[in-house]
């Protein structure tokens, strides 16, 4: 059976990944000349936003901040869709899981991750945040980027052994378009700086100390800031106690302690001064893994998912399948087209000479045009063929009721018939789960 191939822009949507607040995700193929095909990821807004004043300016704010760097630790924007009622991000696809899910799935398989992927992890992390903190424009002014959501669900970790962040969308930077409103905090609480939480000016600091946040929960597997509620949560950035790493875990080296101690530290002036600083002092406090193991765990505790997605795309690519028209799109027919069809019925009736009369004088102006349609309908009818007021309303250029009545959904005598099938949905499943601000299957939130 054929499967209809919905377009948004150059791309063709495959499958939908998550839903959000603001948009709506999906994973998507662009194609191009002598073959060219790639897999992408759109995040495409829901429409009812179009009309809100801010959001597209909120969107090219994100999409200007993630383009703004190239780096093998960040994943960018690549070309924004605004055309056609639509408007979208578009990134590229990595075959990953987030961070966030390979914690939940170690933890499902009561282990944790060895204390060396965790550094390897940590340390592709920092260097995507320095890249970003460092990032300019093309003027070369420094832009000034604060991630402000650096958290387990925001970090890709890709079937190459190689960690990503993304998702910029509540990125502090200098120039931006729209500014955050007073009293209103971006980001995840539990991975919050104390600064951040005050709703105090932030620097890169606060992104040093959500880092050290995660790389705690990627040693021990659970989150270092925890409780029943949100206040909870907060109670326990502000003042609980930091448990020395060291004492739990079994040949972890005690510098561990030093480097967390110095990257959680509550006052961002005795914290770690970049995420450069932080990852100089981890890489010595504890070797990185090759990025071949931080894969090989991927692919233990992943494989399933992977190759879920693997077989998604497969299917997709194999069926048959036909072009879709779009989306809310009204029928438009002009009324020379409308008095063509109408002069073709007359004619298949035996009406052939009075229809193709009625063509020939069918004229651009609507009266003219309203004339031929009149004619067209009498002849039609002369010679016996059933022609309905939604028919002649639509030669008229009027819009077609969307329910059409019994006798208009009659064929005329002799006419083919056949059913239309209606579109199949798009198959849900889970590609990296958050990606792009996007809750995962087993994520509990993170």
């Amino acid at each position: 059976m054929a499967r209809a191939i919905e377009r948004i822009g150059a791309y063709e949507v495959i499958a939908e990944l998550a839903s959000g607040g603001m948009a709506t995700t999906y994973l998507a193929r662009k194609t191009g000349e002598v073959g060219f095909e790639r897999l992408v990821v759109l995040k495409r807004v829901h429409p009812h936003l179009l009309k809100e004043p801010n959001l597209r300016d909120m969107l090219g704010d994100e999409a200007r901040v993630a383009a703004s760097m190239r780096h093998p630790n960040v994943v960018p924007v690549e070309d924004v869709v605004d055309a056609s009622g639509e408007l979208c991000l578009v990134m590229p696809y990595v075959e990953s899981l987030s961070l966030g899910a390979l914690l939940d799935a170690t933890r499902r398989a009561g282990e944790r991750l060895p204390p060396a992927v965790a550094s390897r992890i940590l340390l592709d992390v920092l260097a995507g945040l320095d890249a970003a903190h460092e990032a300019k424009d093309l003027r070369g002014e420094p832009l000034e980027i604060v991630h402000r959501d650096v958290s387990p669900r925001n970090v890709l970790v890709g079937t190459d052994g190689r960690a990503r962040l993304i998702d910029f969308g509540v990125a502090k930077a200098a120039r931006r378009i729209t500014q955050t409103k007073s009293g209103i905090m971006k980001g995840t609480i539990a991975y919050m700086a104390p600064e951040q939480l005050r709703r105090r000016e932030l620097d890169r600091r606060a992104d040093v100390f959500a880092a050290g946040v995660v790389l705690h929960e990627a040693i021990t597997g659970e989150r270092l800031f925890d409780g029943h509620d949100e206040a909870d949560v907060l109670i326990g950035v502000l003042a609980d106690e930091i448990p020395r790493l060291s004492e739990a875990i079994s040949g972890l080296p005690p510098a561990v302690d030093e480097v967390l101690d110095a990257a959680l530290c509550r006052d961002p002036e005795e914290r770690f001064a970049s995420a450069a600083a932080f990852a100089e002092a981890l890489e010595r406090a504890l070797p990185p893994a090759p990025a071949r193991e931080v894969a090989a765990i991927l692919a233990r505790h992943g494989a399933a998912e992977i190759e879920r997605r693997r077989e998604a795309v497969r299917v997709f690519l194999d069926q048959p399948r036909v072009e879709a028209a779009p989306e809310n799109t009204p029928r438009r027919r002009s009324s020379s087209r409308a008095i063509v069809v109408l002069a073709s019925a007359a004619a298949l009736a035996g009406g052939g000479f009075l229809a193709l009369a009625a063509i020939r004088r069918a004229a651009p102006s609507p009266a003219r045009a309203n004339a031929g349609v009149e004619a067209s309908v009498a002849s039609a009818r002369q010679a016996g063929v059933v022609v309905t007021n939604g028919a002649i309303g639509e030669a008229m250029g009027e819009r077609v009721p969307a329910r059409a009545t019994p006798e208009e959904m009659k064929p005329a005598s002799g006419a083919a018939t056949g059913s239309a099938r209606p579109k199949a949905p798009a198959s849900r499943w889970d590609l990296h789960a958050n990606p792009y601000r996007a809750r995962e299957i087993g994520d509990n939130g993170r």
